[in-house]
């Protein structure tokens, strides 16, 4: 029931009734991208600039101000300048080494804040339609559409479309890679062939992870293809296939080469050192002294990808179940996938993947073996790493989810109703979460998330313009201010004097905090764990506490 459905009868009202599907599909696509994308847009002016937006808006607007990419060399540019381009047009500067927004009215910090995230959503329709394209071809026009639902009701990817970030960028191109190598897993030839590195190529240039998580798909994808031939292997097969190969590698490189602006140059200066004595740090050595001072063609590239190395070496401070650590847990996505994705969009998967291992013994062209191996095997590659700092990182899982979960809608009436009434149920907890998708967890860690994730899962400085307004209502003027993200609360409060929070010390009077600064996160030995003991007046939007202290 998995497999293809099977050629419609010759009779003179089906040919009428599959023309009439056909031709609704796009009226149906076209409404769940806009839905996907006006939810988004109505949240731009909710949240302030979380803690990389400025980051990101700064370094694309160096490519088109200045024509040279130098700020942050771990994230490649493509990304960055799609979302800069908006704001770019419409006046924002890059200044660095000055904050972005250093000088400029709140009008145009808004402004131009909300053409940047306007920039991201050129990525939505993409992966929405390769979404329905992938399903239609794997379980027919009806699944095709339910992949495409579901993903743009998930509260996960209507978080990060709708900031000026990487992830849903990355999530999308990486999934698109994957269509089209799978595409050439199926029919090899010259033309899919170009295709996939094409789409490796922006992938690579949207964000690093994607070299990660996409070759090890992609061999998986051509393992299953050679078993279902009957793993012939004659030797003009190999032939062509390394012909293949050579021509897919210099696309890839040109692909790459010209998202850097076909620069040439040394190995830029490095800004992350590994960890003494670790193996990253020995391969960034050797791989330094092999290109120390040559011309290189986007060195940059290489460089970023050292970066990123390095960096997972070193660690960030991650938190998960009420710890803190710097080099993460092997089993941190995992419990993030199971608290930050809706529990029907859980079911939904969990019932495609028995279902699979019950048609186990029948060829592997099972449709639904697809979606659910590379799922598998992207979480497989990301949880080794030492960068625990949020579901974002695997944000590329969802649209595997949603083409597994997909499968059930092209099985038997009953399986196809109960499909149907668990997507009705996630569409539902992705409308009562508005406008917080960022913050979103499902039913077993609800209403106590800071038990479970932090960081950009629940916290990251997203809610000061909602502490504005509070205080505003309020009437406050003098605030003590503990705040986790990178925008400036002088510049976006009201108030007319913001006081740094002592340590240890229960002030008098009007008290932020954030979620994150209670548990411990960034705080370099301040410890505002006291605040536990008392209830807060409010709770600003997921991430911010209010305390009133009498004198």
């Amino acid at each position: 029931w998995m497999r293809r459905p099977p050629a419609m009868p010759s009779t003179t009202s089906a040919p009428s009734n599959f023309a009439n599907k056909r031709a609704a599909a796009p009226v149906v696509l076209a409404a769940l991208i806009l839905i996907f994308c006006v939810r988004s847009y109505s949240t731009f002016r909710v949240f302030n600039d979380t803690a990389d937006e400025a980051v990101h808006i700064a370094c694309g607007l160096e490519v088109w101000q200045h024509g040279r990419y130098t700020i942050e060399a771990q994230h490649p540019p493509l990304a960055r300048m799609v979302m800069a381009l908006p704001a770019f047009l419409a006046g924002l500067r890059e200044r660095h080494p000055e904050p972005l927004w250093t000088g400029a009215g709140r009008d145009f910090y808004w402004c131009t804040l909300s053409l940047s995230r306007l920039g991201n959503l050129i990525f939505a329709p993409f992966l929405i339609v390769y979404l329905y394209l992938w399903g239609r071809r794997l379980y027919g026009p009806a699944a095709g559409l339910g992949a495409a639902a579901l993903a743009s009701f998930s509260p996960n990817l209507l978080a990060h479309v709708s900031l000026a970030t990487l992830d849903f960028g990355a999530a999308t191109a990486v999934f698109v890679s994957c269509y089209y190598f799978w595409r050439w897993s199926e029919q090899p030839g010259l033309r899919n062939c170009v295709a996939a590195a094409a789409a490796f190529g922006i992938a690579a240039l949207t964000k690093f992870s994607a070299i990660v998580f996409i070759p090890p798909i992609a061999v998986a994808y051509f393992l299953l293809a050679r078993w279902n031939k009957g793993g012939r292997s004659e030797p003009a097969r190999w032939y062509a296939a390394a012909r293949r190969g050579v021509v897919f590698l210099a696309a890839f490189f040109v692909v790459v080469w010209a998202g850097y602006l076909f620069e040439v140059g040394p190995l830029p200066p490095a800004h992350f050192v590994p960890t003494a004595g670790s193996f990253a740090k020995r391969a960034v050595q050797a791989v330094e002294q092999v290109v120390n001072h040559r011309g290189l063609p986007a060195p940059r590239f290489l460089r970023g990808v050292l970066e990123v190395a390095a960096h997972n070496s070193q660690g960030h401070q991650c938190y998960l179940l009420g710890h803190l650590g710097q080099l993460g847990w092997w089993y941190y996505f995992p419990v993030a996938l199971a608290v930050k994705t809706t529990i029907p969009l859980l079911l939904l998967v969990a019932l495609a993947a028995v279902l699979r291992i019950r048609t186990g013994g029948q060829s592997g062209t099972c449709p639904a073996l697809y979606p659910l191996l590379s799922a598998a095997l992207l979480l497989a590659a990301a949880m080794p790493s030492n960068l625990n700092m949020g579901i974002r990182h695997v944000l590329a899982i969802y649209p595997f989810f949603a083409l597994a979960a997909a499968s059930l809608f092209a099985g038997p009436r009953w399986l196809m109703s109960l499909a149907l009434a668990l997507g009705f149920w996630h569409g539902a907890e992705s409308l009562i979460a508005h406008p917080d998708y960022l913050a979103y967890f499902n039913q077993i860690a609800r209403s106590r998330e800071e038990e479970f994730l932090l960081d950009s899962n629940l916290d990251w400085g997203q809610d000061l313009e909602r502490l504005r307004r509070y205080l505003n209502e309020k009437q406050v003027k003098t605030v003590y201010l503990s705040y986790f993200g990178r925008a400036n609360p002088s510049s976006l409060l009201d108030v007319r004097e913001i006081r740094p929070l002592p340590p240890d010390l229960r002030p008098a009077g009007w008290v932020a905090v954030s979620r994150a600064h209670i548990a411990g996160m960034a705080l370099q030995g301040y410890n505002l764990g006291w605040l536990k003991a008392y209830r807060p007046v409010a709770r600003i939007g997921k991430s911010i506490l209010v305390y009133y202290f009498p004198g």
